[in-house]
């Protein structure tokens, strides 16, 4: 036997000095079973929640899924607030709940710039993935330009599944034509969904002190959503989504999903123990609250004097 919470057994010694503190107030607990059927009742409560398992054969089951490559533009238009509260912060949201729904696939990270780095290779563990997200910030955000050719490639060679989709979280970068880096895509089988976190009109960008972002004429930069990169996903089979719409992202990533990625795991299987100690508990709770607890300490009163 075992027990797989056992974290409430700390509440025992409790049990103890509950003991302590009735005898030296003088009660005779000896002579009355109430306190003691109580606290047989909270022990054997104690050991319900510990949950009393007796372990079984695990079992090898095999799990299917798709690689999903989530790509993060953290370049400075990234910082923008027309998609509250910044379009990067609306992004990494939008992995946080993607992944959190999605037990199915696994999940690579990218982030990109000018250039993309690996910040987490393929893996169904959504609780590392979680903690690398929270880590997503804007002082992650070094450059003003955006480049996709590059975040492709690290995609493609990231994952050997024929068809592994690519969800390119951005503000569509500064390109006016990725004509040819969605053929590119295409002949390569991946499957590219756009999530556009930005708005048409666009907002401007600050500084570090405060002051408007200007380009070299001294203008002031407008950032807006650049509605070119929906090529890719057009060209791929992919999706295009406006805003941080995480149900529809999920039901793209499970439309396209062709369970091409499979693995085998060990799933541990027990028996259930905790109805036994459940049973006493209320046991000992009903003698410990009613008229029997009385009766039976009478009893065994008249069973001492004799």
């Amino acid at each position: 036997m075992m027990l797989l919470n056992p974290q409430w057994l700390w509440i025992i010694p409790f049990l103890s000095l509950y003991i302590v503190y009735h005898r030296r107030r003088g009660s005779a607990i000896s002579f009355s079973l109430r306190p003691v059927m109580l606290l047989l009742a909270v022990l054997f409560t104690v050991v319900t929640l510990s949950r009393p398992v007796l372990p079984q054969k695990p079992l090898d089951m095999e799990q299917e899924g798709s690689d999903v490559i989530f790509a993060v533009d953290i370049s400075y238009s990234m910082q923008a607030t027309d998609i509250a509260p910044t379009r990067l912060e609306a992004a990494r949201k939008v992995l946080e709940e993607a992944v959190t729904a999605d037990r199915h696939n696994r999940f690579g990270v990218l982030a990109f710039t000018t250039n993309p780095i690996i910040l987490s290779p393929l893996t169904r563990d959504d609780e590392l993935l979680l903690h690398l997200f929270s880590g997503l910030d804007t002082s992650l955000v070094v450059t003003h330009g955006t480049s996709m050719e590059g975040v492709l490639k690290l995609a493609r060679k990231m994952s050997s599944a024929p068809h592994p989709i690519v969800v390119l979280l951005s503000d569509g970068g500064d390109a006016a034509d990725y004509s040819r880096k969605a053929e590119w895509a295409k002949s390569n089988g991946l499957i590219i969904d756009v999530v556009l976190l930005a708005t048409p009109g666009g907002t401007t960008l600050k500084e570090s002190d405060g002051r408007m972002l200007r380009d070299e004429a001294g203008n002031i930069v407008v950032t807006a959503r650049n509605d070119a990169v929906e090529v890719l996903a057009e060209r791929t089979g992919g999706t295009v989504i406006y805003g941080a719409d995480v149900s529809a992202l999920l039901s793209a990533i499970e439309r396209q999903g062709r369970d091409d990625v499979g693995n085998r795991t060990k799933v541990n299987i027990y028996h259930e123990l905790f109805y036994y100690p459940l049973w006493l508990a209320l046991l000992f709770a009903m003698l410990g609250m009613t008229d029997l607890n009385r009766r039976l300490t009478d009893y065994f009163k008249g069973f001492r004097r004799a």
